[in-house]
Order: C-alpha cells, then structure tokens, then sequence
C-alpha cells in the first residue's frame, strides 16, 4: 500500500525586486483597517463552535484522546482528559472531516534551524486570524473587552490550560516575559510596537491569574490584530510574549547565582533546540539533532479539541529531517519517504510538476496548486544601513538602486522559472490588500508595481554613470564613486536558496547586473550565521525572500516600514524597537554595532524617519 503524499505548490503571485524603498508611490498611511476585523470583537467571542456529542470521534473506541495516551492514563502515568485540557477549550473545526487517531508523519524543512516549523505551532496564539485576515477569533485567549476609544484591553485566558510537562499556564508567565526580559535593561528581549502608544508603554496588570488588563497613553486600535500576527517568536526578531516561569527561573541570574548571564536562560527556552523546554504547542519536542533531524510527540495537555470534543492534534509523532539541497528533498519526495510537503515546497520549482504527476500513481502522491499569498517574490533589499559608509551613501542613491531595477529582466524569469504565471513589478506587497480595493487604492498599486519594472541596460546604464558608479580603473567593472573596487553581494541563507526558483531567479539577476558592467558575487550563507549577519547589518544585498502579507499595511508593515531589523534598513528597524523602551537614549556614546542591540538612529528628516512620521501618526 502506498502512502499518500500530499504536496502543495505555492503559486507566485508576482515577481519583483525591491529597490525603491522610499523612492516610489506608498499606500496612504492614515488607511482604515477593515470593519470586519472588529465585528465581532466586541464580546471577544467570534463565533468559537462548541463541541458536538453527536458527531463521530476520533478515538476508535469511543473516547476523546489518543490511545497512546489513554495508556499512559490506565498505568496512571498521566491525569485523565478532563484534568488535562481546559473546561472551555479552543474548538477547531476540522478542514474536512473528523480525523482518526495515530501515526507518524514524516516531513523535511529546508530551513535548517526550524524557524519555520514554528508556523505549525500556534500554540501561543492569543487571537487566530479567520476569512484571510478580515477576521479575528479566539485562541490562547477565550475573548477580550475594550473601551470606546481603544486605549484599554482585557484578555481573559483559558483556565485549566497547562504546559506540556503538566504545569499550569497563567498570566504569571506573560509577566515573567514583561518584567523579567523585555523591562530588563540586562535582557536583550525589547517590547512589540503594539505594546507602545503615545509614545509610552503599556501599563499591565494581572487581574487574576487568567486576565491581563492593558492601558495604552493613546489609542491602539491594531493591538489585537497584532496579537494575531505571528506565534512565540515564530520568526528571528518576533516576540515571545509567553514564555514557562516556572520552568526559567531556575536559569535567571536575579534568582540563581549560578548564573551571571541569560545566554544559558535564553538557550533553555527555545524549544527547537531544548526538548526539555516545556510548551503550549499541539506537539512537543523529544528528539533533536541540530541540522539534521528534529522529532517531536503529541503534548498530552494541549487545550484544543475538535467540533466532536476530541483533543487534537490527531498525529502522535512529527518526525522532521532538515535538508538543504533541494535536490535531496526532491528526490525524497519522489520516493515516497515524505507525507505531507506544504510550504516547504516551495523549494520546488513548477518545472518539477510533471514529475510529480507521473509519481501520482507510484506513490500516491496528490499533488495541489496554492495561491502563496504573497505580494512578491523572490525579492532583493539593498541594505540601507550598511557597515560602509561609502556603500552605505550608494545604496541609498535611488538613481543607483533604479538602475539595479532596469537591469533585470523580469520577462525572463518569468517564462523560464514561472512558465509565464503572475506579473511582473517592481516589487510591492499582494494586489488583494485591503488598501488596493477602491480605484485609488488600484491606481497607487499600479505605480508602485511599474515604477522601474522595464528591462533597459542602456538606460541602467546611464543611470549608473550619473550615480557616479563608473569603470574608473579600465579593468571592465564599475568601480564605487569613490574609485574603490565595487562588488555587489547577493546573501541568501541556506534555507532561502534552497528554494531552486529563488536559485535560478538570482542567477538570471545576477547575469542582468554583469551586462550592465557590475561586478557580481552570490553569497549562500548557513541560515544562523545569517541570522547573526542580518542583526549586524553585514550583509550587502539581501536576496531570496519573498514579500508574505499581513492583512494590510498598518496591522504588518515591515516591508515598506523599518520596524524591525529583518528587511532593508537593519540598523534603524531595531532602533525602532527600544522606542519607549528602558533602552531608549542609553549606549549613545557606543558604537552602533556594540549596542545592545545593534541599533542606529537615522537623522532627522532622512526618508526613514519620515516613514516613521507617517506610520505613527
């Protein structure tokens, strides 16, 4: 018998280069976010489904857990069901049908450090988005109360909930995050911008242990729809917000004088790398192999269930082998030796998709094409806050980065990697925006997407001899304004290129740049070294992303705004951060790359902190 494999390709929406950051047409920053994300946020309870007696169960004998761990419940290894979840638990409505218990189901991750993993792991979700961003609903949190001008919160959490090793979840741990890491000068942890409002903190308060009250200085109508956005630190950068005391303490240097840093706290909570780390995901870490393999079990106290009351997930083990030759993964797939592909297929170009259907009957692979939901991709920053002052000054030339435009040939990636799907810009987040819906929503859009989209390597290059990057040594390559040697460096992590789209699509890039009198080098980079490049803005130009969507440009900004250090200006995306924070106005007298952390202030009236202006506003 064969297994069945499913296999979903994410289908590109566009292509683009991102080079005009701040140079061309942004949507209005005064936009309104959708009346349908607050409908039903008035009672806090959007339409959460209640468990039905009458529908089929999971459990072959009737009950409503794993058998696994109604052994372990018999052998009195385990408390029973109803001492183990919450008596109002988060309710999933299964995507097709009710689902059996048991399994393993083998999967592979070209992201190496397994940040992505965590976008199965919503365990930590206080607030779930629903129709596509439009809507929010309980997670973590059964509901919430605000006042009329949105300057105060109430989340009321899930009594009963537990940690994976069976302790009890309580507010106790989202203020051990607040008080003993982000409000610690000596912790690097530093708050969301949604938890800073007329240029002030939050005030939290424990209510009891199950409610957390928020004051915000001026209203925060985004705080929920952020608190929707990514899960416990679900990607490098994102925060925690609930992490286990009872479980870090033991590591604090303020409660153990054993330690006198938080590098062994900090390396004890992440869970990928720790399977001691206790947690609120469906599944729970039991084996790691760094860079190899990661295996992981169903946590018997996870709070979910099904519309039938059985407690999810339905999968005991999650095994997950990292792989970062796409070709290797490929051929995994093939063969039969993975059951489920999902995103990380996205390392799979379409020009493989024959071969996945001839391998439909071999060995039941069921094969889907999915709108990736992303504006763009791949997509290439030019680092805005870069370590060189001289390339610092041409990078953030737009002549410059307009000619990097031109020399692109967008029509060739598309007919050679995307067999002449999507289209071409120059690089802008998803036409389906909330922002881009009325005819001067579209008309912005369609400016920003043709700001420098035609491939013209006579006009590339005269706009690079009037930035002043000419062959000033005769030696066939255009050198810096400066005379110095010029050589642009495409970085791509590991993971990122091991997507072959994003491969090729650097190549042809790359061959566009050369024609064009450039001096050209991609740079593949292990994904945690670059990790610690991006946080020291090290890299030159940053290539192998995607733009991915918030639901629109207020609720997740990141592409267009620095807020954070992960995109096109590092250095002041984490200055940014330690606004309103203990951190603010302190290390001035240090190095930008020796503060912790690494942060720069842009000067006054530099486009940046007019970004800033207009998002604050």
């Amino acid at each position: 018998m064969y297994r069945k494999i499913h296999l979903m390709f994410g289908a590109l929406l566009a292509l683009t280069l991102i080079l005009s950051a701040c140079g061309g047409a942004a949507p209005a920053a005064e936009e309104e976010a959708p009346a349908a994300a607050d409908a039903d946020a008035e009672s806090g309870a959007a339409e959460e489904a209640a468990p039905s007696s009458e529908q089929a169960v999971a459990g072959a004998d009737g009950s409503h857990e794993a058998p696994m761990l109604a052994e372990k419940v018999a052998a009195g290894e385990l408390p029973p069901l109803d001492e183990r979840i919450p008596a109002e638990p988060l309710v999933i409505e299964p995507f097709g049908e009710i689902g059996q218990y048991g399994g393993t189901l083998h999967r592979f991750d070209t992201d190496t450090n397994g940040n992505r993993l965590t976008m199965f792991m919503y365990g930590y979700s206080p607030v779930h988005w629903v129709r596509d961003g439009l809507d929010k609903r309980p997670g973590l949190a059964k509901g919430w109360d605000f006042n009329e001008d949105k300057t105060e919160y109430t989340l009321f959490f899930r009594e009963g909930t537990r940690w994976s090793d069976g302790e009890p979840f309580t507010v106790d741990d989202f203020l051990y995050w607040w008080e003993e890491m982000v409000l610690n000068p000596d912790h690097s942890d530093v708050p969301p911008d949604y938890l800073i409002s007329g240029g002030k903190l939050a005030e939290v308060t424990k209510v009891d242990d199950y409610t957390l009250n928020f004051k915000f200085a001026a209203p925060s109508p985004l705080f929920l729809d952020r608190l929707a956005m990514w899960p416990n630190g679900m990607q490098p950068g994102s925060e925690r917000l609930f992490v286990p005391k009872h479980y870090l303490e033991q590591f604090n240097p303020k409660f153990n004088s054993e330690y006198t840093t938080y590098e062994v706290h900090d390396e004890k909570m992440d869970w990928r790398a720790n399977p001691e780390a206790p947690v609120l995901n469906p599944w729970m870490p039991v084996e790691y192999e760094p860079g190899t393999r990661m295996k992981l079990e169903r946590n018997p106290y996870y709070y979910a269930v099904d519309t039938a009351g059985n407690q999810l997930p339905y999968i005991d083990y999650l095994d997950v082998t990292f792989v970062e030759d796409s070709e290797v993964a490929r051929l995994r797939v093939l063969a039969g030796e993975q059951e489920f592909c999902g995103r990380m297929c996205q390392s799979t170009p379409l020009s493989d998709l024959s071969l996945f259907r001839d391998a439909e009957s071999e060995v039941g692979l069921v094969n889907g094409l999915w709108d990736s939901g992303g504006g763009s991709g791949p997509s290439v920053f030019v680092n805005w806050t870069h370590q060189d002052p001289d390339k610092r000054a041409l990078y953030q030339d737009k002549t410059f980065r307009r000619a990097l435009s031109h020399a692109i040939d967008r029509e060739k990636i598309q007919k050679i990697i995307y067999f002449g799907t999507g289209e071409l810009t120059t690089g802008t987040m998803s036409p389906k925006g909330i922002e881009f819906q009325d005819e001067a929503g579209q008309e912005i859009y369609q400016q920003w997407r043709d700001l420098a989209i035609d491939f013209d390597l006579d006009k590339a290059g005269a706009m690079l001899d009037e930035a002043g990057a000419v062959d000033a040594d005769g030696d066939g390559f255009r050198d810096m304004p400066n005379g110095n040697e010029l050589l642009l460096r495409i970085d791509c992590s590991a993971g990122g290129i091991a997507n072959t789209s994003n491969a090729q699509a650097m190549e042809i890039i790359k061959e566009g740049w050369e024609a064009a009198g450039l001096k050209v080098q991609i740079n593949v980079t292990p994904d945690e070294a670059f990790e610690v490049m991006k946080d020291n803005s090290e890299w030159d130009i940053h290539g192998c992303w995607g733009i991915g969507d918030g639901p629109n440009f207020l609720v997740f900004p990141n592409w267009v705004v620095p807020v954070d250090n992960n995109r096109w200006a590092p250095l002041y995306g984490a200055w940014y951060k330690v606004i309103g924070t203990d951190k603010e106005g302190t290390e001035l007298d240090m190095d930008p790359l020796d503060r912790t952390p690494p942060r720069e202030e842009p000067a006054e009236g530099d486009p940046v902190w007019k970004l800033w202006e207009l998002y604050d506003a």
